[in-house]
């Protein structure tokens, strides 16, 4: 063993490694975030539940950071994985909130061949929304 290695049983050491796995299960959270929320309907409905644990893994991972001496990286690792769960939680909530609009948007840009009809999908989803309609220019 170096004289750079820790014992095995070194508290602190194992106080990192609670840190250190937090953080990886935020960071997992927060790429099923982001992959379940580019799903179609009603698959998007996954984000929700992934974005909840995301939120809980990013809380447990700022409480651990209190507990060693953290450089301000990890808190601002874990308060940006938290931020990002947030962000694909709200706009797959957004869209489950609008699921007919977004469920006929989606099934418009599947058949859709053409940059003029991906704009036109664009259009009556905002119109469906209730948003001003695009102008042609």
């Amino acid at each position: 063993m170096s004289q750079t290695e820790a014992p095995p049983n070194d508290p602190e050491l194992k106080k990192y490694r609670s840190l250190r796995d937090a953080l990886i299960w935020l960071a997992g959270m927060l790429v099923l975030t982001y992959l379940a929320s580019v799903l179609t309907l009603p698959w998007k409905v996954v984000t929700l539940p992934c974005a909840a644990a995301g939120l809980v893994w990013g809380v447990v991972a700022l409480t651990r950071t209190s507990h060693v001496t953290s450089p301000w990286m990890l808190r601002l690792a874990a308060v940006a994985g938290m931020a990002g769960c947030l962000l694909f939680g709200v706009i797959a909530s957004a869209q489950i909130v609008f699921w007919d609009a977004t469920e006929q948007f989606e099934d418009c840009t599947s058949g859709a061949l053409t940059d003029r009809a991906l704009e036109n999908c664009s259009r009556v989803y905002t119109e469906q929304l209730g948003g001003t309609p695009a102008t042609d220019s």
